[in-house]
């Protein structure tokens, strides 16, 4: 860490976020609450040794700010076999688990279809449990800021358990709910599943979700804001606001109106009471595409000019790239989009550390210090 970190800061880096609890549950700090995760890839860690509170000691002597994030809404990874996380380990959890759509109109349970053990958002358990990690964290340890990570359904197949369609028959003032009512039939695309033919429940339902995210996410903020008032608590979801509502996300402004702005194909007028990003301090969108130019969705500067149409400056917004992941057409493509991305919205997070780091993470076979920091300094040039 210390080696790294100075890497860091002299590539003009300001701070990390580190996540300290995976998509399995398990978590990378002392916890008396969750299973930590000392074991991975064949490395133990010593008993005694407390990763996060390493981090924040190594990154505050080089001037590195320390954001803490969790996937939270995740409790389980099924690991070409090795299953791990309470979805797997505790009959409790195993029960609130998220029960997904199949394309034939069944409902399973999750982890009887993907690798991903998610729970159900709506589940009370569900919510309580994920509330006191997040206490916990921001309790016992000097971190800069919080950040939501998996704070959302795990796609628009999700959450179709009795549980939620009861709840979803409260919530709407509905005298009788069935499945169908909301999607008729479904298909496949690109191996996910997904709506075909939708029914008359279809915009209420996707209200209904985004709105149960919309009220843990102020729960959340409360809780972070009671224990430390100045603790920056953040967000990040990816940059494709069109089709976001899929995960029951609703990152806008609440005064941004989906429905009248060429959404009403599955935005209700009422949705946009479901924005919540008047309740984060610093957001950050995930700009994963190698297209720069060019309008819509799937291009650097569509997303930025669309995160700023739809988040009305509620919030500090963040740009993001994807380095390892993404097939950029060669290294001037990666760095433009980093210099795009800071020259247009308040600052750039870089998705991830290992893509810089380790040659074999990045398809340019090399470690991108120098490369990235080029690309900082241009960007920053005139700010």
């Amino acid at each position: 860490m210390t080696n790294v970190f100075q890497k860091i800061a002299d590539m003009g880096v300001k701070g990390i976020v580190v996540d300290v609890k995976s998509i399995s549950g398990l978590v990378s700090y002392n916890s008396s609450i969750a299973e930590q995760l000392k074991t991975w890839n064949g490395y133990t860690q010593a008993p005694s040794f407390d990763y996060l509170q390493n981090v924040i000691t190594e990154a505050k002597k080089k001037g590195l700010k320390v954001f803490a994030s969790m996937s939270v809404f995740g409790e389980g990874y099924n690991n070409e076999g090795i299953r791990v996380g309470k979805v797997f380990n505790d009959p409790a959890f195993s029960e609130i688990q998220s029960q997904v759509m199949t394309v034939s109109g069944e409902v399973k349970k999750i982890t009887d279809i993907y690798s991903y053990g998610m729970l159900n958002p709506i589940q009370p358990k569900a919510q309580e449990y994920e509330l006191s990690l997040i206490k916990e964290l921001v309790t016992n340890y000097n971190i800069d800021g919080f950040v939501l990570d998996y704070c959302r359904y795990y796609d628009i197949n999700a959450d179709f358990s009795d549980y939620s369609l009861t709840k979803f028959k409260e919530w709407a003032g509905l005298s009788a709910i069935n499945s169908t009512d909301i999607v008729q039939s479904w298909k496949t695309s690109n191996g996910a599943v997904i709506p075909n033919v939708v029914g008359p429940q279809y915009k209420k339902w996707l209200e209904f979700r985004a709105q149960t995210i919309h009220d843990f996410v102020s729960k959340a903020h409360t809780a972070v804001k009671t224990i430390n008032p100045k603790m920056a608590f953040c967000s990040y979801s990816g940059a494709w606001y069109d089709s976001y509502y899929y995960v029951g996300v609703n990152w806008a402004s609440n005064k941004y109106d989906p429905s009248a702005n060429g959404f009403s194909s599955w935005a209700t007028s009422t949705y946009k009471n479901t924005g919540y990003a008047e309740l984060l301090d610093m957001f950050m969108t995930g700009n994963y595409t190698s297209t720069l130019t060019g309008s819509g969705w799937w291009t650097v500067q569509g997303q930025i000019d669309g995160a700023k149409t739809v988040l009305q400056n509620a919030n500090i917004h963040y740009g993001a790239i994807d380095i390892g992941n993404t097939s950029w057409s060669d290294l001037k493509n990666m760095q433009d989009a980093i210099t795009m991305i800071l020259k247009q919205t308040k600052g750039i997070m870089l998705f991830d550390l290992v893509h810089i780091d380790d040659p074999a993470n990045n398809q340019f076979k090399q470690q991108l210090y120098e490369s990235v920091k080029q690309a900082i300094n241009q960007g920053m040039a005139g700010r």
